[in-house]
């Protein structure tokens, strides 16, 4: 039996959530958003509610609750702004009948939030028939979906077996044929782009010299290709990568042959993508015209293997090598070996020449620096009175701000008071017919965006404030701890492991080959 909750019509403040997907089997014409919005609204009428905010997913399976539209509504949920959720039917919520379930049976009780489900005649405020079924309309709703996605997974893997190409865009080389569905033809820019790549590696060239060579030439990456209108000089697009080109080399679409069915979701459940067993794929060869020639092809792969098996060899890690990083351009620094010697950079600098930071820097010379940088943090913190009166300065500081989020978040909260307020009288004066109903269409949509705006920027400060209370909390905790860590390293000769797990969380080093140390304390 599901709660009894204390929320009228009166006083109800309604979510109404919409959603649609056709990959759940939603019919298009039945469940629109228009045709779920208008059979809600109908129903808020004669029912005198009135006061509502709308909740939109369109387009989002009801398999995981991974949507912006419910997430929003939880937010308003949590925050107090929402009491009463209603919804065309329990789907539309979600068919996951564990988690649904739990939304309205356990979640929505526990938040006094009223559910009303119109065309399963749910409503948890009244005692109704249509509560007693909920579980089982739930079930079968899940079940549905689970039929319609086995379907649909049956119906592509056919599909692919009969050669037909279902992916939403053609291999990058390929464009798809705009009379014959699934069949693929030469794109001339792009496959020359291909041969090229090819031509350049059996020269001897490596991947990553080839991704630079055409980065400065200016050649549109596969991305950039699929979308021509999009900003030709940004980075994003026209930056070439060596993993990129190994990827082309390693395809055996450009053989002519079409390779689908490597991945598949875990379950009509769980999104999440899997990658199936190379005996799982479906090939068909000479579905379409090759790019490469096979002869050219081998020898690629021959050259590339060889490659892999010489990398595989790597060599031990450096104590500080998942932690250097480049201060200008955030990216990880490189490792090279010269002379006996290691060496770290910055491989975007070196690459695509798209960093400031030139600098080749001795791992050496690093640990020394790093080195010196621990021992001059505990000669300072040493003495207990200053590391006592550091912690007081910095716990000091969090509490201000926190102080000054708390009057930020009273001040938003008025506003979005206000702006609840405008939208009851802008209603009530479209039901009184003081004004049109293309009047309320235009001044809600603007005082509901500003309702959304005002709700976000509280929710950012509610975030920051619990980030700044957990710096506090972890002050305390740290203040006592770090005493002790100090003691134990007071004579430090060299950095080792315990030191690293200890004190340091990244390494930057700028151009200027300066460094920046960020320890795990908050001092």
């Amino acid at each position: 039996m599901l709660a009894f909750h204390k929320v009228n019509n009166i006083n109800a403040k309604v979510g109404i959530y919409l959603r649609i997907s056709l990959e759940d089997g939603d019919k298009q014409e039945s469940n629109s958003i228009n045709n779920q919005r208008k059979l809600i609204y109908e129903y808020l009428h004669k029912n005198n509610f009135t006061n509502m905010v709308e909740f939109i997913d369109d387009g989002c399976t009801g398999t995981n609750f991974n949507r912006k539209g419910f997430k929003d509504l939880l937010s308003n949920i949590e925050s107090g702004n929402i009491n009463t959720v209603i919804t065309k039917d329990i789907s539309r919520i979600g068919r996951n009948y564990v988690k649904t379930g739990y939304y309205i049976e356990d979640y929505f009780v526990n938040k006094g939030v009223r559910y009303i489900s119109i065309l399963d005649d749910i409503d948890t405020y009244n005692e109704v028939i249509g509560n007693e079924l909920l579980p089982f309309r739930a079930i079968l709703n899940d079940m549905y979906s689970k039929d319609i996605s086995l379907k649909q997974k049956s119906s592509l893997k056919e599909r692919k077996k009969r050669g037909r190409y279902i992916a939403c865009y053609a291999p990058y080389g390929y464009k798809k044929n705009e009379q014959i569905v699934g069949k693929l033809d030469i794109d001339e820019v792009a496959s020359a782009v291909v041969k090229k790549i090819f031509r350049l590696f059996l020269e001897g060239k490596g991947t990553t010299s080839i991704a630079r060579i055409l980065t400065e030439e200016k050649v549109p990456t596969p991305a950039m290709h699929l979308n021509m209108n999009s900003d030709k000089s940004s980075i994003f697009y026209t930056v070439w990568k060596g993993n990129s080109v190994r990827r082309i080399l390693r395809n055996e679409t450009y053989l002519g042959y079409m390779i689908q069915n490597k991945e598949t979701t875990i379950s009509h459940k769980n999104p999440t993508r899997v990658y199936l067993n190379k005996d799982e794929y479906i090939i068909i060869p000479n579905h379409h015209e090759a790019i490469i020639s096979k002869e050219d092809f081998e020898k690629v792969q021959k050259i590339l293997d060889k490659k892999k098996k010489t990398s595989n060899n790597k060599k031990e890690k450096t104590l500080l090598h998942d932690l250097l990083y480049c201060n200008e351009c955030k990216k990880r620094l490189a490792r090279r070996d010269c002379n006996g010697k290691i060496y770290y950079f910055c491989a975007t600098r070196t690459a695509f020449h798209l960093c400031d930071n030139s600098n080749y820097i001795s791992y050496t010379n690093i640990e020394d620096e790093v080195l010196r940088y621990i021992q001059k943090f505990l000669k300072k913190y040493s003495n207990k009175d200053v590391l006592r009166q550091a912690y007081i300065i910095e716990y000091a500081k969090s509490k201000t701000k926190i102080d000054e989020y708390k009057v930020k978040i009273s001040n938003l909260s008025k506003d979005l008071s206000k702006n609840n307020h405008k939208l009851d009288t802008l209603y009530n004066d479209k039901l009184n017919n003081v004004i049109s109903a293309d009047m309320y269409k235009k001044y809600s949509s603007t005082l509901k965006e500003e309702q959304k705006n005002l709700q976000n920027k509280i929710n950012e400060v509610k975030a920051y404030i619990k980030s700044q209370e957990e710096i506090l909390q972890s002050l305390n905790k740290d203040d006592k701890m770090l005493s002790e860590i100090i003691n134990k390293f007071c004579d430090l000769k060299s950095i080792n492991q315990d030191v690293i797990d200890e004190f340091i969380e990244k390494i930057s080093i700028d151009k200027n080959r300066d460094f920046h140390i960020n320890l795990k304390f908050k001092i």
